[in-house]
């Protein structure tokens, strides 16, 4: 049974993962959180003024007992340069890092693990929040717990629940998905509203300056109606998933489910939102001008300030709230990955206690992080380091890495199981009927039952 499970989980938690992540996204879903400097010697090393380069050859030379360590991960601009910049800070180890797609990076830890194999594994993996407990569940003996390097007490606790499985910490939690309301303040005072009256909003407030908007017109935000990826920031802001804690369906009885669905129809139906179909047209929207508002996770900033025009005129507020659920928030996430050990890894110690002293234990790494390639963690001590605390001139001036760090800390955590893409597969084959007026409890109830046989 466990091989039927494990083809299921695996393939689909990665294509879940496709659309959860950060950075660059290939369509609109997107759409994939030791409060002491322990690291004696490699805060000195930070602190002196040497590129990563000098710092890298010099570790050559005089070092010659550094332990290599390859990395298996994508996207070299934001996962290769973090790493780059932690083995800067580590003169024990050489960090070797092998990029390549997401997809392939995922589906190669898959092939591998289930291979059985131990020769020549990777040291460390990244696996995307999404689709890591469908690893932690297939593969038990793989990863190394972690729970003896880190204080995991210094994470954003909803992070800790992304890399943990029955009691055990496995993953290093790395960069957040912090969510938050960008929008374009011209636009917002051409309707009425001014900065304060974006703090608060709820979803039924936030659709009426849909209408206010259109009078004027501009679109409220981008609409996709063949995705319902964005229930995920809707849901983890009230402390809701689509499963509950046993990795069952939590569809019917789901109050905050059926409010996703209540206003994914009210949009449908509306004309202040911009319908899309792709990523490429979901930040044409942004970049051409079309769209006053932007909810995602923070990762979003960096296509937002693509359309170097708009400099000056972006500003950030928290997400709207879904007022009436118990337990409902402004503050949620979309996105993130994290770090993991291969527990047979040849070098599987020396890259655990690497991973501890640096994205574990280092505020000095994420303010350069910060800095220099706009990367935020979830590593809790890392809020109030100096990088947080400059204003962003794109933004109108906002310190928008501090906001959205003091925001990481009250993010509902959530326990998303292992089956986060079947269950959307299944919601998304009844959302058409949902919003042509269809019975959603029953609609919802035929999902359930996709759902467990897609499981089985």
């Amino acid at each position: 049974m466990k091989g039927k499970v494990l083809a299921s989980v695996l393939t689909l938690s990665i294509a879940a993962s496709l659309v959860c992540g950060c950075g660059s996204q290939a369509t609109e879903t997107v759409a994939e959180d030791k409060t002491s400097d322990s690291t004696g010697a490699v805060t000195e090393a930070k602190t002196e003024e040497k590129t990563s380069e000098t710092k890298s050859e010099e570790k050559t030379s005089e070092t010659t007992e550094s332990v290599p360590i390859t990395v298996w991960g994508w996207d070299q601009s934001f996962n290769g340069v973090s790493f780059e910049e932690a083995d800067a800070l580590d003169d024990s180890v050489t960090v070797d890092f092998q990029e390549m797609g997401k997809a392939d990076c995922l589906q190669k830890i898959h092939t591998v693990l289930a291979s059985g194999v131990t020769d020549d594994l990777p040291d460390i993996v990244i696996i995307s929040d999404a689709a890591a407990q469908g690893y932690l569940m297939s593969y038990p003996g793989s990863f190394l717990p972690m729970d003896d390097y880190l204080n995991y007490n210094d994470f954003a606790s909803y992070k800790k629940d992304y890399v943990s499985y029955d009691g055990v910490g496995y993953g290093v939690p790395f960069d957040t998905g912090v969510a938050g309301l960008f929008y374009r303040t011209d636009y917002i005072e051409e309707a009425g509203y001014t900065e304060d009256d974006m703090q608060n909003l709820t979803w039924d407030e936030y659709a009426e300056l849909g209408k206010k908007l259109a009078a004027n017109g501009h679109m409220l935000q981008t609409f996709n109606p063949n995705d319902v990826s964005n229930f995920q920031i809707l849901l983890q802001s009230c402390g809701q998933w689509y499963t509950d804690d046993n990795g069952q369906a939590k569809f019917v009885d789901n109050e905050a489910l059926h409010e996703c669905y209540r206003l994914f129809k009210e949009f449908n139906e509306s004309d202040f939102v911009k319908v899309v179909s792709d990523w490429s047209e979901f930040q044409g929207a942004i970049n051409g001008g079309d769209v006053a508002c932007v909810i995602r996770g923070s990762w979003i900033a960096s296509t937002i300030k693509a359309g170097a025009d708009q400099s000056g005129l972006w500003k950030l507020a928290p997400i709207p709230v879904l007022e009436g659920i118990n337990g409902a928030t402004n503050k949620s996430n979309q996105g993130g990955s994290s770090f993991y050990v291969l527990a047979n890894a040849k070098n599987a110690d020396a890259a655990a206690k690497f991973l501890a002293n640096t994205f574990g234990g280092n505020t000095d790494l994420y303010n350069t992080l910060a800095k220099n390639a706009n990367i935020m963690g979830t590593y809790l001590p890392a809020s109030s380091v100096e990088a947080y605390s400059t204003g962003d001139d794109y933004f109108s001036g906002q310190e928008v890495n501090k906001i959205l760090a003091g925001w990481i800390a009250e993010i509902p955590a959530v326990n998303p199981g292992a089956y986060t893409a079947e269950a959307q597969a299944a919601l998304l084959a009844v959302t058409p009927e949902i919003l042509n007026g269809g019975d959603i409890d029953s609609l919802l109830s035929t999902a359930e039952e996709q759902f467990n046989q897609s499981i089985q």
